[in-house]
């Protein structure tokens, strides 16, 4: 019983250790710090670590350079056939969830499901993720030198409770959120 009343903080309450700490890329960022964010993007957006031939060599080194900003690099990986073909693996409902969890790092409401889909039908995917990652919420919560990470299980004002548990049902680990691979076991 003394051990349950000991003042500290609540052991049920802190951060899971596979959860992504954010990633911000400094102006005068070594090799060390690019490759560290490079490796958070391709995480948050592809849920792994792309093969070499799958990179976006153009754009890492634009990054590298500094010609683009982190956020114009997730906005070109985003654009990039492998998140497209990986959103359009899922169900729609899944594929608005899976764009929101992985660009603004918590789960959609449904009003926000709906108008992903909407736009999606109207003017396609690209417009809709353009439509996300164009949005106050990005601009507040990521700005242009922080790479997304799930950010939705702790609370913000304006978002309810709700779409905190969703998130927390939701995050899987790196695995969440695929389609299972057909004879998979």
């Amino acid at each position: 019983m003394a051990k349950a009343l000991r003042p500290g903080r609540p052991e049920g309450l802190s951060r899971r250790r596979s959860l992504a700490q954010p990633v911000r890329l400094a102006r005068y960022a070594d090799e060390t710090e690019l490759q560290l964010v490079l490796r958070n993007a391709y995480r948050q957006l592809l849920n792994r670590e792309p093969l070499a031939a799958e990179r976006l060599g153009d754009a890492e080194s634009q990054l590298r350079d500094g010609h683009i900003s982190v956020a114009e690099f997730v906005s070109l990986l985003a654009a990039n056939d492998l998140f497209q073909q990986r959103l359009n693996r899922l169900a729609p409902l899944r594929a608005a969830t899976a764009a929101y969890l992985a660009l603004l790092g918590r789960a959609a409401q449904a009003d926000e499901v709906s108008g992903f889909l909407a736009t999606r039908a109207t003017h396609g995917q690209q417009a809709a993720l353009e439509t996300l990652l164009g949005s106050e919420e990005y601009a507040a919560s990521f700005g242009t030198d922080t790479v997304p990470f799930l950010r939705g299980l702790d609370t913000q004002d304006g978002i309810p409770l709700a779409t905190l548990n969703r998130t927390a049902s939701l995050y899987g680990g790196n695995a969440a959120l695929n389609p299972p691979i057909k004879g998979a076991i």
